[in-house]
């Protein structure tokens, strides 16, 4: 079985082209790399990855989003990323949030070359942008979360209920857009926090929005996590990373998602 493949949820065939060239131009030998058109089929998000999960033979299976870019030394900091990663490791990431609310992680989005330092780093849950499944801890993504959000935050507080390891690496990648708080993604956070907001005292952290249920979060949890997460998302571009070497910070992006 190889190690790592890649799976995409497509809508947009020439921006997943645009995605795989990227990486194609630096990683060799080639990876696998499924590309699932849920639309086609009347999928969930979760629905199209199972379906990938099922079919792809690796250890790794790396759900990532289409509308990314890899820089030069991705592939490198990725393979290195995963292999440091303890045996309880199931879920990892390019960006999360620790129980605390603060954040672990290294992009470059349209906010710019964001860095919380230190990585690797135990987190609560992460962003979807990329999220890789250890195979063989038997994860599967909620086939009940409604649409295209919250999916991944699901699989990673699923594998924090089972005892798994959750883990935010130093693999950053560029993430061309971002997502928007629209009424699916409402719908889907208040699922998510239906589903486990007692067991964290009804506030859940996730890198997109801090999810609460003002009615029966504790004052001074909902007011922490709040302080820590405005604190870690002006620091975002203000920390220093320590590698030199990181291809990713060549790269900057303009306030409107541009690369320049």
């Amino acid at each position: 079985m190889s190690n790592i493949a890649f799976l995409s949820l497509v809508n947009d065939r020439a921006q997943f082209a645009d995605c795989q060239a990227s990486l194609r131009a630096i990683a060799q030998p080639f990876p696998e790399w499924l590309m699932v058109e849920p639309n086609q089929r009347g999928w969930n998000a979760a629905q199209g990855l199972n379906h990938g999960l099922d079919r792809l033979p690796a250890e790794w299976v790396v759900c990532v989003h289409q509308d990314v870019k890899f820089p030069a030394d991705f592939w490198t900091r990725l393979q290195a990323g995963l292999a440091q990663l303890p045996a309880h490791a199931a879920v990892a990431g390019v960006v999360g949030c620790e129980a605390s609310g603060q954040y672990r992680g290294h992009i470059v989005d349209p906010n710019g070359h964001c860095y919380w330092p230190a990585l690797p780093a135990p987190v609560l849950t992460l962003d979807e942008v990329l999220l890789a499944v250890r195979k063989s801890s038997g994860l599967r993504f909620s086939p009940e979360v409604p649409g295209f959000h919250c999916y991944g935050a699901d699989l990673c507080l699923q594998a924090a209920a089972r005892g798994l390891g959750v883990y935010a690496i130093d693999a950053p990648l560029v993430h061309l857009s971002t997502g928007r708080i629209d009424a699916a993604f409402e719908q889907a956070s208040r699922w998510l926090l239906e589903k486990w907001g007692t067991t964290h005292g009804h506030v859940l952290p996730t890198p997109a929005l801090l999810l609460q249920d003002e009615a029966k979060a504790r004052l001074w949890k909902r007011v922490l996590q709040r302080l820590r997460r405005r604190k870690d998302r002006l620091a975002r571009n203000l920390n220093v990373c320590p590698d030199p070497l990181c291809a990713a910070r060549a790269l900057a992006v303009s306030p409107k998602g541009g690369l320049r």
